[in-house]
């Protein structure tokens, strides 16, 4: 077990709580302050940091696995870690939006947002749930790499990164398939089929096979992790000040996912070679808190949106800016402590459930 990237799933979860509660701290008429400025900036790029994970771990767990009995089980595996920790949070969506927006539920692809089917944002259930398409996607890909690679899966993965990257390069500077002309003419297969996201998986799959083999000094490690960390610091002003705080929508992706992405591989790079150095985070807090990301990543809109029904952010409207400030800051520590409870008490039990219906 990596320690380091358990650690950066917290850490990548808690971005992303930020930078929806900016838009909270927004709606009370309030100045974000530094925390939340930089939440609003950068804090969705948590997303990418995810991705870039997802890879890294996929490949780096199944280095023995080849053939289709390890890559029917792997699959099996990945369906009960997605939904075992997903559809309770559809269940909650269900019933906060019945009472705080039940217009919603009308426009909501229930069966596609249930699957997981490739459906547009604004009809999956739980909005932040668009990734795990992506993540879907990845995993199906995988499978078939770990049922036909065998020892030829690294190689697989270095050709379909550099070929996923032709594409997105392709359509970014020739076809100009991101453009606002052309983006709203976009299927849906081409866009979650062929987007810039999939380079950010696929980089973190490659990395793992780079990193197998021990390297470098402990130095190196921090050093690699400083550069990361600086450049996705960097990504949250360019974010700002090139892109008018825009770089999160699709017209932009090729560059969120060059800028972000990039950290991303960089951090990742960075703790695993402190790990291997010996150097990690706090084991039992890093292990609690990454465990708990996915409930952390796919509650805290629910959570947000709920207060906001209960009149949250009305009622800090007219108070003191420090106060609305403070407010959000202690929802977000509470809606960790209650992910990691969850996680413990609930979420493992049920995953072992779903693991023993699959018989994996």
């Amino acid at each position: 077990m990596l320690v380091n990237i358990q650690f950066l799933r917290f850490a990548a979860a808690m971005l992303v709580v930020l930078f929806h509660e900016a838009a909270h701290v927004r709606a009370t008429g309030h100045e974000l302050g530094w925390l939340f400025g930089f939440g609003e900036r950068a804090g969705f790029a948590g997303v990418d940091l995810f991705f870039v994970i997802s890879g890294f771990i996929m490949a780096w767990t199944t280095k023995n696995e080849a053939g289709p009995a390890d890559a029917w089980r792997f699959a099996r595996r990945r369906v009960a870690r997605i939904y075992s920790g997903y559809w309770p949070f559809c269940l909650l969506a269900l019933l906060v939006f019945a009472v705080t927006d039940p217009a919603r539920l009308t426009r909501v692809d229930l069966p596609g947002s249930l699957v997981l089917w490739p459906i547009s944002m604004p009809k999956m259930l739980i909005p932040v749930a668009w990734t795990l398409v992506f993540e879907m996607i990845f995993y199906t890909a995988f499978t078939l790499a770990i049922a036909v690679g065998g020892r030829r899966r690294p190689a697989l993965i270095i050709m379909a990164f550099a070929l996923v990257l032709g594409l997105a390069l392709y359509n970014q500077f020739v076809a100009q398939a991101w453009s606002p002309e052309n983006i709203v003419r976009m299927s849906l297969a081409t866009a979650y089929g062929f987007s810039p996201y999939l380079v950010e998986f696929l980089a973190g799959a490659v990395l793992a096979h780079v990193l197998r083999r021990p390297g470098g000094s402990a130095l190196f490690g921090w050093g690699l992790l400083a550069v990361g960390v600086a450049a996705y610091s960097a990504g949250g002003w360019i974010n700002a000040e090139v892109f008018d705080g825009r770089i999160g929508q699709g017209y932009f992706v090729f560059w969120r996912v060059a800028v972000f992405g990039t950290a991303g591989i960089l951090i990742v790079a960075g703790l695993v070679r402190l790990d291997q150095a010996g150097i990690s985070a706090p084991a039992r807090f890093s292990l609690a808190t990454g465990g708990a990301s996915y409930a952390i990543y796919l509650s805290h809109t629910l959570v947000l949106e709920a207060t906001r029904g209960a009149g949250l952010n009305t009622w800090l409207g007219g108070r003191p800016a420090w106060l609305a400030q403070l407010a959000f800051i202690a929802l977000a520590i509470i809606i960790l402590w209650a992910c990691v409870r969850y996680y413990q008490r609930l979420e493992r039990p049920l995953h072992k459930l779903f693991r023993g219906a699959l018989r994996v």
